[in-house]
């Protein structure tokens, strides 16, 4: 029976007519309700109060007076959202101070809340967003304490949660009014989320914007924040990518007037030149392109940091070592440490583009600000040092700041097999009026360090002492062979002068013809005692003595070479008690190493 009546059912049509009409029905009351509800909801949902919970929410986070522009809009699809035109944020000051304005804010709520008259407010998006952070020339900010960093042991249902907040296009921007002010900071095109449920609960922020054409991410997670925020110790993880540095924190930290951190800290950077590019906005040969990394325990007290198990690379070198650093009241801060490298090669730097682009550039004012307010003290050891040709091994120095006056002395080292002592002094009226350099070596095998600088022509070889005190008034970027003063000296026992022949010389003086000095250039002069000593000043070096005495005779020479021609104006004498009775002077001029030999006799007697 069943199945007769379902084929007269299909047969007849009959229950698709029914199925129509039930679609019809449906659709018809699903509309009638999606009218029924857009057009009664605003009617219990007042925008005046979505727009004073808003105003409050604005309030009890900024610790100021906020103003909401425009007329509220709400909406109902896909999701109950609030729409606020625009929002500014002041101080609540007699002259109000300006904290932040926001060019749009959206906001999901309940319905069910928004019906029982509670329209609390989740999800929020600020558009446009611009934080000012502001010291006035009194020194006061404008940013002042709210009222929910007292809530850290007090917090209750009723505080004003902040939720979700979605940043888009935010904008911070750091101003300094004070007198001689520090640097003005402004950070645009930030958006992100910042997720804090309550106050008890963790806070999490993920931040991105560009700055110089590159990309930066910051996160934070800190699990006590409304201890953080108000000063107290709270647990944390924070950390900053981008291509040209990344850095991270991990461990206890606080806000505090005087901001504590204990954890582990790592940064590094791939290049420091395309970071110093970066942070200037422009190219720059200053520093090598090697990268740069540090690895630490960082510790900071009320007026301290240290940094232990310190693991630095900078290039190709790296260090171990600790190092604290000290801000004293009443005193200049101060750097003391130890640190200790396996290699340190100088020759990635290009001293002469070592200079600011110009007077007013931040990374020259950073530089002049940290030799001219700190301290320091700061040993350093090294197994090798590559300075131009230069090779050093086993090297002791350290480093001394005070004031303006800035120093690196190397205690020890050893370089050609011998002992090699200097220091370094920086001028005390500013990086940029030069300084002075003294160095020492001793029992050095002078055939290395002389083919070590490349040099050519007769050239003297053996054990011996040199040492060297030059200076200058102007910066080393700027500084040539013609700006230094001072003087060398340098004494040799028991070597040769390679590339002088002594018996050909004394044929070529005979002949008394002009000649080349490499004419005789095919032997060498042995000698038991060497004594060079000159000076330098006015563009001019001084040749006041170059004695080379030996058994078979004696050389002396003297004059002085323009540093600006390099050319030579040398007089000299040579004694020959094999092959001559008296004495043979001759004058040396063209250029090293083609200098050309005029005996006496032609200057005196010319044919």
């Amino acid at each position: 029976m069943t199945r007769q009546f379902l084929q007269i059912l299909r047969s007849s049509g009959l229950r698709s007519r029914i199925g129509r009409r039930h679609l019809v029905w449906s659709a018809a009351i699903g509309v009638g309700l999606a009218v029924a509800y857009n057009a009664a909801l605003p009617l219990v949902i007042s925008t005046s109060d979505a727009r004073a919970t808003m105003e409050r929410m604005l309030d009890a986070w900024s610790g100021g007076k906020s103003r909401i522009d425009g007329e509220p809009q709400v909406r109902f699809w896909p999701e109950p959202e609030l729409i606020l035109p625009s929002a500014t944020i002041e101080t609540s000051e007699a002259n109000p101070r300006p904290l932040a304005h926001v060019g749009r804010i959206t906001a999901s709520f309940s319905l069910l809340a928004a019906l029982r008259g509670e329209p609390a407010l989740d999800d929020i998006r600020f558009i446009d967003p611009v934080v000012t952070i502001e010291r006035a020339a009194d020194g006061t900010v404008n940013w002042k304490r709210p009222h929910w960093l007292s809530l850290v042991e007090t917090t209750t249902e009723g505080d004003t949660p902040f939720g979700d907040i979605t940043i888009e296009n935010g904008r911070l921007r750091i101003l300094d009014r004070t007198a001689g002010g520090g640097l003005d900071l402004d950070i645009p095109a930030i958006s992100g989320t910042v997720k804090w449920p309550s106050f008890a609960e963790r806070i999490s922020a993920q931040l991105s914007t560009t700055i110089g054409g590159e990309a930066i991410d910051w996160a934070l997670i800190c699990d006590q924040p409304l201890a953080l925020f108000a000063g107290g110790n709270a647990s944390l993880r924070t950390s900053l990518t981008s291509t040209p540095l990344t850095f991270s924190f991990e461990g206890i930290g606080n806000f505090s007037m005087y901001p504590f951190a204990s954890g582990h800290l790592q940064a590094s950077a791939p290049s420091l030149s395309a970071l110093l590019a970066w942070y200037r906005g422009g190219s720059s040969g200053m520093l090598p392109a090697g990268a740069f990394s540090i690895d630490a325990m960082v510790a900071t007290g009320e007026k301290t940091l240290k940094l232990d198990e310190l693991q630095l690379a900078v290039g190709g070198a790296t260090a171990t070592g600790v190092l604290d650093v000290a801000f004293p009241t009443s005193d200049t801060p101060r750097v003391e440490g130890t640190l200790a490298f396996d290699s340190i090669d100088l020759n990635g730097l290009n001293f002469p583009t070592v200079k600011p682009a110009e007077a007013s550039d931040p990374l020259w004012r950073m530089v002049e600000n940290l030799t001219g307010a700190w301290r320091a003290d700061v040993r350093l050891s090294s197994q090798e040092v590559f300075v131009g040709p230069l090779h050093l091994t086993d090297v002791a120095a350290g480093v001394m700041v005070n004031g303006n006056r800035a120093s690196l002395d190397i205690g020890d080292s050893t370089y050609a097999n011998g002992v090699l002592s200097g220091r370094v002094v920086l001028s005390d009226k500013g990086l940029e009026h030069g300084g002075r350099l003294q160095m020492s070596l001793k029992d050095a095998d002078f055939a290395a360090v002389l083919n070590s600088f490349g040099l050519n022509g007769p050239t003297p070889s053996g054990k011996g002492t040199l040492n060297l005190d030059l200076a200058t008034d102007r910066a080393v970027w700027a500084t040539s062979a013609a700006d230094l003063s001072g003087g060398l000296t340098f004494s040799l026992a028991n070597g040769r002068l390679s590339g002088f022949d002594a018996n050909a010389f004394v044929d070529l003086i005979q002949r008394g013809e002009f000649f080349s000095l490499s004419q005789a250039s095919a032997g060498s002069f042995d000698f038991q005692t060497a004594e060079i000593d000159a000076i330098f000043g006015g563009g001019v070096a001084r040749l006041n003595r170059a004695n080379f005495a030996g058994p078979s005779g004696s050389l002396s020479v003297t004059g002085v070479i323009p540093n600006r021609t390099g050319s030579l104006a040398l007089a000299g004498m040579l004694e020959n008690t094999e092959t001559i009775n008296q004495p043979l002077r001759f004058f040396v001029g063209g250029s090293w190493p083609n200098a050309v030999i005029s005996p006496l006799s032609v200057l005196v007697e010319p044919q």
